[in-house]
């Protein structure tokens, strides 16, 4: 699953699309991984995301998906220096990936988000509306 250049609130394509861009925030919190590995259900839930990514796609609600790295860093400011380090989120907060949905609104995001496989083996979705910043 790759991400298409079509995640920002605009649509190119369809100037009449008064639909905004969510972002489905995927939290470690509430999936036990072990189990999905033992029981070998992994591949399968994996299988299950291409898929539903496919049923938005049909449903003219796929905006783009991202997956993250299991490490990276944490960049501070700290007087006139920076401390890199981390990441070290509690494992309830760490992000999985993002998929970007294009919605009415912020209920739209939340019902879509209920949909995906991810919250069927228990797992956590934060659903956050793209914003824009101000103009200077």
């Amino acid at each position: 699953m790759t991400s298409d250049n079509s995640n920002n609130n605009s649509n190119d394509n369809n100037s009449n699309d008064t639909r905004q861009t969510a972002m489905l925030i995927f939290r470690d919190e509430g999936v036990d991984w072990a189990k999905l590995a033992a029981d070998g259900r992994s591949k399968a839930l994996f299988q299950k995301l291409v898929d539903w990514a496919a049923d938005l796609k049909r449903r003219g609600v796929y905006a783009g998906v991202e997956a993250l790295a299991q490490s990276g860093k944490t960049v501070r400011r700290k007087g006139a220096g920076l401390v890199i380090d981390g990441p070290f989120a509690e494992g309830r907060e760490a992000v999985l990936g993002f998929f970007f949905v294009r919605v009415n609104d912020i209920d739209e995001a939340c019902a879509i988000a209920g949909e995906s496989p991810h919250a069927e083996v228990g797992g956590a979705t934060e659903v956050r509306m793209l914003g824009t910043f101000p103009k200077p």
